[in-house]
């Protein structure tokens, strides 16, 4: 029996955490890419809608073509700084991302940028789901004054991200509590009281 604890370790840690971290971060199709540099406080999108941003400045809205045949899509943003002096090393910066359809907002997250000057740093939004194809307006705007200033932020747009099957993942972590229970059960201390 003690045998077959490694392959059961070895099974588990395939189908647990390797097949999630394969499907949530190494699956899916790169898209398209934009680079955003110009900011502002007010911004008039494709429709004629005029967006004003109260807390702090707005990057140029970007108008994406999305189709539900993408699914599931996520959002890779690369933050780089501009050069100069900080009083602090690498303070963190907040910033919120906006999918708006016909100016109203399906998708929105909160990112937290921990940037130092002339520093680079990637962050990704967890993954949604679009159930209409047509054109939508992605929104990069800053959560009151950065400490680091930004040059420009590229956007990558993932999408046909796996969406890992939940009976398989956790029967893949089962097993590895199992397998790990069993290859670690010889070396246990044995109970002595009879």
């Amino acid at each position: 029996m003690k045998r077959y604890g490694p392959l059961l370790l070895m099974l588990g840690l395939l189908l647990g955490p390797t097949y999630y971290i394969f499907c949530e971060y190494l699956s899916g199709e790169r898209g398209d890419t934009f680079v955003l540099t110009e900011r502002a406080a007010r911004w008039t999108l494709p429709d004629g809608t005029i967006l004003h941003v109260s807390n702090g400045k707005a990057f140029r809205p970007v108008t994406l073509k999305l189709d539900p045949e993408m699914n599931r899509i996520a959002f890779h943003l690369t933050f780089e700084a501009a050069s100069g002096k900080s009083d602090t090393s690498a303070p963190t910066d907040e910033y919120q991302l906006t999918l708006l359809q016909s100016d109203q907002p399906i998708f929105e997250r909160a990112l937290m940028v921990k940037l130092a000057p002339a520093g680079k740093t990637s962050v990704e939004t967890d993954r949604l789901a679009v159930y209409y194809p047509g054109a939508y307006d992605l929104l990069l705007q800053e959560t009151g004054n950065p400490h680091i200033p930004v040059s420009q932020v590229t956007v990558e747009v993932r999408k046909k991200i796996e969406m890992a099957w939940l009976p398989l993942m956790w029967g893949g972590f089962a097993l590895l509590v199992v397998g790990l229970a069993m290859t670690l059960e010889p070396y246990l201390p044995r109970n002595r009281w009879r």
